[in-house]
C-alpha cells in the first residue's frame, strides 16, 4: 500500500498554518485517501489500480490546498469573534450601561479634587460591580475555548476601550486643535485615566482572574 502520509505532505506543499495544524491536516486527508483506498481494494480492485484511482479522486492539489487555508482562516475569525469580540461587547454594555443608570439615577461619585477643575471620580457602587462583569466577560470567554491574553482582553475590554479613547484624543488636543477640550491639562488626563481607565482596568482584571481560579464541577460517578 501506498505512503498516504507522505504522499499529502509532498503534494499538499507549505501551508501558512502553524506545524501541528499542519500535521492535523495531513493526518486527516492522508486517513481519508487510506480508507478511500481500501474501500477499492475491497470492491475489488488491484492495490496499484486502487492507489492510481485514489491519486485521480484527490483532484487538483493547489485547489485543495487554497480551500484548506480558505476554511482555517474562516474558522479563525469564527473563533475570534466567539472568544473575543462577543464576551467584550458584552462585558462593555453591562458595564457601561450600569454607569448610565447610576448617572440617570443621580448617585453622587465621590471626588477627590487634584487641581481645579480636574478630579478623580469614584462611582463606587460601579467599581465594586466591575469584578462581577470582568469575571462573567472572563467565562464567556473561556467557555468558547479562549486562553491567556484572549480572556482578559474580553473581560477589562471596557476600560481599555476608554483609554482608546483617551489615546486619540491626547495627540489631537495637542498637535490638531488645542481648543478642543478645553483647560485639557496633564493632571486633568492623569486624573481622568485613573478614574475611567486604570481603577476600573484593574476591578475588571480581579474578576477575570478570580473567574480563572473557579473549579469545574466535577461529573459524579454513579
Amino acid at each position: 500500500m501506498p505512503d498516504w502520509r507522505a504522499y499529502v505532505r509532498q503534494n499538499l506543499g507549505p501551508l501558512r498554518l502553524d506545524r501541528q495544524e499542519v500535521s492535523d491536516i495531513s493526518e486527516e486527508l492522508a486517513g481519508h485517501l487510506e480508507q478511500l483506498s481500501e474501500e477499492l481494494v475491497a470492491g475489488g480492485f488491484s492495490e496499484a489500480e486502487a492507489a492510481l484511482r485514489t491519486r485521480a479522486m484527490a483532484g487538483d492539489w493547489q485547489v485543495l490546498r487554497q480551500e484548506v487555508v480558505s476554511a482555517k482562516r474562516e474558522r479563525t475569525m469564527s473563533q475570534r469573534v466567539k472568544q473575543i469580540w462577543l464576551p467584550s461587547l458584552v462585558t462593555l454594555f453591562i458595564s457601561w450601561g450600569i454607569l448610565a443608570l447610576l448617572i440617570g439615577a443621580r448617585i453622587q461619585p465621590l471626588t477627590w479634587h487634584v487641581n481645579k477643575p480636574p478630579a478623580v471620580i469614584l462611582y463606587i457602587p460601579w467599581l465594586v460591580l466591575l469584578p462581577s462583569i470582568g469575571a462573567a466577560g472572563g467565562y464567556l470567554s473561556r467557555r468558547a475555548q479562549a486562553r491567556g491574553w484572549r480572556v482578559y482582553l474580553a473581560g477589562t475590554f471596557p476600560a481599555l476601550a476608554i483609554g482608546c479613547v483617551f489615546l486619540i484624543v491626547l495627540p489631537f488636543r495637542v498637535f490638531v486643535d488645542p481648543y478642543v477640550v478645553h483647560d485639557f491639562e496633564f493632571v486633568g488626563m492623569m486624573a481622568m485615566t485613573l478614574s475611567w481607565v486604570l481603577l476600573p482596568g484593574v476591578a475588571l482584571c480581579i474578576g477575570v482572574a478570580l473567574e480563572g481560579m473557579r473549579k469545574l464541577p466535577t461529573a459524579t460517578k454513579n
